[in-house]
């Protein structure tokens, strides 16, 4: 039984894809199209509509996992996303994630749709968000939450299909990295109550409650959304100890001027 457990497990992580895998972009897109990939997308843009209408800047950067642009609700004026697929049009830029091809504070808004979920580097994606951040600026997480039927249904064993070959991160480890990173953690909201089943009658019947499930922000959702901003470190400044310097206009001891100079006149013997 254990030889069998460690084989299934063995082809199981074999078998994850990630974003580096040809037509993963493509793949993840078709499957937004299905009602399931449509009921989360809902659920996902409802809660990405309480924070990006009220977050003001100049330039916003979205790292996802589909041909899909999420931020058409934000103000911000210039808005731009990166992919790993050369063949899509529908990208700003093309790049990896853990390697944005950015100069240091030049981003005032990163919004990460399931890119943490399918990076093979995830904790060096977030430090890349936190180098191209402005000091002040903000980071959205939008996740799969392993504790719930999403993630139970992730971490079946065997073969999957988009978007069930992610590597899913709690909330509590996601939010530790951010605070190593500096960030400060604003708010956890959670969404998608609906059972994970492509079915419009299962979606419908299961996600009645998804409402009253949202507004009370029941921890058992099936996506997440995380808001953080990056701190800016305060600069202690030196107080430096300067030493009174010696005026030149104080002289020397009268003594010590009187025999110095008694000591230069020449006496009247040697005059002779």
């Amino acid at each position: 039984m254990l030889v069998v457990y460690l084989v299934i497990v063995m082809f199981w992580k074999s078998d994850r894809d990630n974003l580096d895998s040809p037509g993963f972009y493509s793949s993840m897109s078709d499957w937004y199209n299905t009602p399931l990939g449509e009921s989360l997308l809902h659920s996902e843009q409802a809660l990405l509509e309480e924070y990006l209408p009220r977050y003001f800047g100049y330039h916003l950067l979205q790292i996802g996992c589909a041909n899909l642009p999420i931020f058409n609700n934000s103000p911000v004026g210039h808005k731009f996303s990166l992919t790993h697929d050369t063949k899509s049009r529908e990208h700003g830029l093309v790049a990896k994630g853990e390697a944005i091809p950015l100069i240091s504070e030049s981003v005032d808004l990163v919004v990460l749709h399931h890119a943490l979920d399918f990076s093979a580097f995830q904790h060096q994606l977030l430090r890349e968000v936190s180098r191209v951040l402005i000091a002040g600026g903000s980071v959205v997480i939008i996740g799969f939450n392993p504790i719930s039927s999403w993630g139970i249904r992730t971490g079946f064993p065997g073969p999957k299909k988009h978007p069930w070959q992610g590597k899913l991160l709690s909330i509590n480890r996601v939010t530790d990295w951010l605070k190593l990173l500096d960030f400060q953690v604003e708010q956890v909201r959670y969404g998608a109550y609906a059972l994970p089943i492509n079915s419009p009658r299962v979606i419908r019947y299961s996600g009645m409650l998804d409402k009253i499930a949202t507004r009370l922000n029941w921890p058992t959702g099936g996506a997440y959304m995380i808001t953080a901003k990056k701190q800016v470190l305060p600069l202690t400044p030196i107080q430096t100890s300067w030493r009174g310097l010696a005026s030149a206009h104080v002289g020397m001891p009268i003594a010590e001027n009187i025999t110095r100079v008694s000591r230069d006149i020449p006496s009247a013997n040697n005059e002779e």
